[in-house]
């Protein structure tokens, strides 16, 4: 994995707390090779899409008729 995909993984949730502190650990983890920054691509992943569910749930989708 490299920065660039790394980088798009979590481009999703660019609007959520905490967006840019995520990004700084990206770069900082670059630098640990590439598993390092598999790792924590994935971990920042998955902790953002676990707060977006949480703070999401219960809420019904948008139907338009």
């Amino acid at each position: 994995m490299n920065l660039h995909r790394a980088l798009e993984m979590i481009a999703p949730f660019s609007g959520l707390p905490h967006y840019d502190i995520a990004v700084a650990e990206l770069y900082a983890a670059e630098e640990s090779g590439k598993k390092g920054l598999r790792a924590t691509a994935y971990r920042i992943r998955n902790a953002f899409v676990a707060y977006s569910d949480a703070v999401n749930y219960g809420q019904s989708e948008e139907v338009t008729v």
